[in-house]
């Protein structure tokens, strides 16, 4: 008995059925005489009805959860590209208006600076 197929074993269990089986499984350790195993074991945790449920599948139907993890990857790569786009046309706006700022500012400066030249002329 080792972690890996104890583990493999409980985990293809339906939840109901797996806390009674990795008790059994702990006392067998025990019994063996492999403490570390049996606390071992005992720290594995009862899985959710929705984790139990993908592990079937991934069991199951292996290609059909390489295909959903492929298309879960393309569409991260989608977001982060349409995320870039969004920020790229942020950055974009942002420097438009401070430049309009700027030329604003700039002609403010200027005409003040042509109305002092005209009073002390």
């Amino acid at each position: 008995m080792d972690l890996e197929s104890v583990t493999e074993e409980l985990y293809g269990l339906p939840p109901q059925d797996f806390t009674a089986a990795r008790g059994r499984h702990v006392a067998a350790a025990r019994t063996a005489g492999d403490r570390a195993l049996a606390r071992q074991i005992q720290t594995l945790r009862r899985p959710t009805l929705s984790a139990w449920a993908s592990n079937l599948l991934v069991r199951a139907r292996p290609d059909e959860v390489t295909s959903l993890l492929a298309l879960a990857r393309r569409l991260e790569t989608a977001e982060q590209r349409e995320e870039t786009a969004r920020a790229a046309a942020h950055r974009a706006q942002t420097q438009a208006e401070a430049a309009a700022r700027a030329a604003d500012h700039a002609r403010r400066r200027a005409g003040e600076a042509a109305a002092r030249a005209e009073r002390s002329a």
